[in-house]
């Protein structure tokens, strides 16, 4: 009888956590990154009915249960597409760090993510996520109002490498930035002159440049043909000049030959021409058949290729699968700020609620680490999913399921307690 009240006891209780804690999961059947909780039970304590050497088993009774952990299922949550580009999913293990107050370091799967009024990049209560920064943004005054103070590039780089866990920060995304220009330096050009043009018809090529202050010009290329022709092949006088053809900021004159192929005959054929403080090296070609040929029966094409970018204003930000932050321009650049950290743990189970979907380290889960390569090199270990939200991992079904089994096995412990009281009174009026 007593160990039927002792067990009937215990079991309301032990019974009335699993209720609580599948309840639990149930309500956040719909919380974004949530992780469910799995109650594991064991014996309080048990005793031994025989102890005899001859015995097959060692037979025990058992007097109660008790809640002794609460597992965390770490299963993949099911991915859904967001219009938000800086909600994030991680596709694998690991956990976002966020900064909350008094700097406390959390951990989580909610990649619900946007800006603060200082563009910082925030949860929704507020917490910082934490990353390593490019370091490759200075302020400094507008081009476009002098006045005024923006954020501009100094560096363009495409990846950004993790700093160690304890050194991450917060990630600043600043809402305007200004790319700087770079001046052309090199450009070369590629054309099959004609070979049936008589001395003094004239084939043109252009490319544009960009000076040192950012503008824009056209480096023009003009090939007439010579009235001196060599015995074999073909000549070409160029003018080469930029913008203007009848009073150009500058221009460069010379000479082409080619062989009875078709290929130059002095190679490489480049020279050195001033684009308004910024020297450019031009090039025709720096093989007998790469860059300007001359032979017939060839498409007449021309190509050109410069280096140089013109001033750019930010158009917006995208974070990759290796979790970069990549800012875009609005004259084709692109270019990493910044890199969103996850974390690892040598026993994720160790890590310790700290509410609103957020965990804490403990000596159990061990301090947070970074994954690296066989060299040496901090990587994700998984995978960052942008415009897109991990979903709870909850199994709605699994949930209700075992919430009915601990509804009816609570039901079931309560009875054995009413049930063992009223045999305890039996017997005591037995008794009497």
């Amino acid at each position: 009888m007593n160990v039927a009240f002792y067990n009937g006891v215990s079991g309301t209780k032990t019974h009335q956590n699993g209720i609580d804690i599948w309840g639990y999961n149930i309500a956040n059947v719909n919380t974004t990154g949530f992780k469910s909780n799995t109650p594991e039970f064991s014996s309080i304590f048990a005793s031994t009915l025989s102890e005899t050497s001859s015995a097959a088993v060692s037979s025990q009774v058992g007097y109660g249960s008790k809640l002794s952990s609460t597992a965390i299922d770490l299963s993949q949550g099911t991915l859904q597409q967001s219009d938000n580009p800086l909600d994030l999913a991680i596709q694998g293990d690991g956990w976002f760090g966020i900064s909350g107050i008094n700097n406390k370091q959390l951990f989580t799967r909610n990649g619900t993510f946007g800006t603060n009024a200082e563009g910082y990049i925030v949860d929704g209560n507020g917490n910082y996520l934490l990353g390593t920064s490019a370091n490759n943004i200075i302020f400094g005054a507008d081009p476009e109002d002098p006045a005024k103070s923006i954020a501009i590039l100094s560096d363009q780089v495409d990846t950004v490498e993790l700093t160690s866990p304890d050194a991450q920060g917060r990630l600043q995304l600043p809402e305007r930035m200004y790319y700087p220009p770079e001046a052309s330096t090199k450009v070369e050009f590629k054309a099959n002159l004609p070979v049936d043009y008589l001395p003094g018809q004239q084939f043109n090529t252009k490319a544009g440049l960009i000076a040192p202050d950012g503008t824009k010009h056209t480096l023009t290329v003009e090939y007439i043909k010579s009235a001196q022709q060599p015995q074999l092949g073909s000549a070409w006088e160029y003018r080469a000049y930029i913008d203007d053809e009848t009073a150009p900021y500058s221009e460069v004159t010379g000479r082409l030959e080619f062989d009875e192929n078709g290929g130059l005959r002095t190679i490489p054929a480049q020279f050195t021409i001033d684009n308004y403080g910024g020297a450019v090296e031009v090039t025709l070609g720096t093989s007998a058949y790469d860059g300007l040929v001359s032979i017939a029966g060839a498409e007449i094409a021309t190509t050109s290729n410069a280096d140089g970018f013109p001033e750019g204003y930010l158009s917006g930000y995208r974070i990759d699968q290796e979790a970069n932050i990549i800012a875009s321009f609005d004259n084709g650049r692109t270019s990493a700020i910044g890199k969103v950290a996850v974390f690892h743990f040598q026993n994720d189970q160790g890590l310790e609620k700290a509410g609103a979907n957020t965990y804490i380290e403990s000596s159990n889960s061990g301090k947070p680490t970074f994954f690296t390569d066989e060299n040496g090199k901090t990587v994700l270990g998984a995978q960052v999913i942008n415009n897109a939200l991990e979903n709870s991992n909850v199994s709605l079904a699994t949930a209700l399921t075992e919430l009915i089994v601990m509804q009816k096995a609570f039901d079931a412990s309560a009875k054995s307690i009413t049930t063992s009281d009223q045999m305890i009174q039996k017997a005591i009026n037995m008794k009497k």
